[in-house]
């Protein structure tokens, strides 16, 4: 994805984590500023402490990062710019010794429960990937690693004992390009982008029908589609919307359409899609 230098971006997690990793695809040459929360996270963008941010919305195997996509519907100041695919590749990271305990974010561990089963490595949950890494490097335990990514092991010194140890070799991260700003309505946008919203149907019978026929009437494709209780609103829900811009008219007219039906709606803007990158 082209796309303009920024200064600064923040995301969530320690230095080395894969969030940092897609930082510093998506914006070569910014400095990155990880935090502690996806909510610090955001506010660093609010605050005007950084120029863009880049955070997780799903991944493949474990799906949607609901928290992720419940701050973007709560902060308005704020539009989505970019997407990036990120390969998620888990390797075992240590001293040299053998290793006998691992210790890891519980998805990261979930995500190589069979290749420790058969190598009869204990998984030990921790707080995140790099911070696994960081605590290894630190406390030089015999037989303690730590499963995160290469460049985990190449910021905190740590040797690479194995690589790609996901059971899924698929496994890979959708990260969104987020920035402070008005989004890009998908009339404005260049063909074969992308768009995101969410919007909370008309309560009334059939309302959701309707709402995805504003898509498919106009022969606008849908990439996602979720629904996440709305908090405070027993049985009520929020839909998040992902589609394709094939015909930026077309899909202008179908969000025109839907905004006319919807109670609530939140349009999180237009971006070009990322490849999906091989392997």
């Amino acid at each position: 994805m082209n796309a303009p230098q920024v200064a600064s971006v923040a995301y969530q997690g320690e230095a080395g984590a894969y969030s940092d990793e897609a930082a510093q695809v998506v914006r070569p040459g910014a400095r990155t500023l990880g935090f502690e929360s996806f909510a610090l996270t955001f506010r660093s963008l609010l605050d005007r402490k950084v120029d863009a941010a880049v955070l997780p919305v799903e991944n493949s195997l474990a799906g949607i990062v609901q928290e992720v996509n419940d701050l973007l519907w709560d902060n308005r100041l704020l539009t989505v710019v970019g997407e990036h695919v990120h390969p998620v590749r888990h390797c075992l990271l240590g001293h040299g010794e053998p290793v006998r305990r691992a210790i890891s974010h519980p998805q990261a561990l979930a995500q190589c429960r069979r290749w420790l089963a058969e190598n009869n490595v204990e998984a030990v949950p921790f707080m995140d990937t790099a911070g696994a890494a960081r605590q290894v490097a630190e406390s030089h335990v015999t037989g303690l690693g730590a499963i995160a990514s290469k460049s985990a092991a190449k910021r905190y010194g740590l040797e690479i004992i194995a690589e790609g140890i996901q059971d899924d070799p698929s496994n890979r991260t959708r990260f969104l390009v987020i920035e402070r700003g008005i989004p890009t309505r998908p009339e404005a946008a260049a063909p074969n982008c992308k768009a995101s919203l969410a919007f909370v149907a008309a309560h009334r019978p059939g309302s959701l029908v309707a709402a995805l026929q504003a898509f498919s009437q106009r022969g606008v494709n849908l990439t996602r589609l979720d629904s996440r209780p709305l908090r405070d609103r027993p049985f009520e829900y929020l839909f998040y919307v992902d589609f394709e811009i094939g015909d930026p008219e077309a899909a202008g007219e179908a969000l025109t359409d839907l905004e006319a039906q919807a109670n609530e709606l939140r349009f999180f803007g237009a971006y070009p899609a990322a490849p999906t990158p091989a392997g």
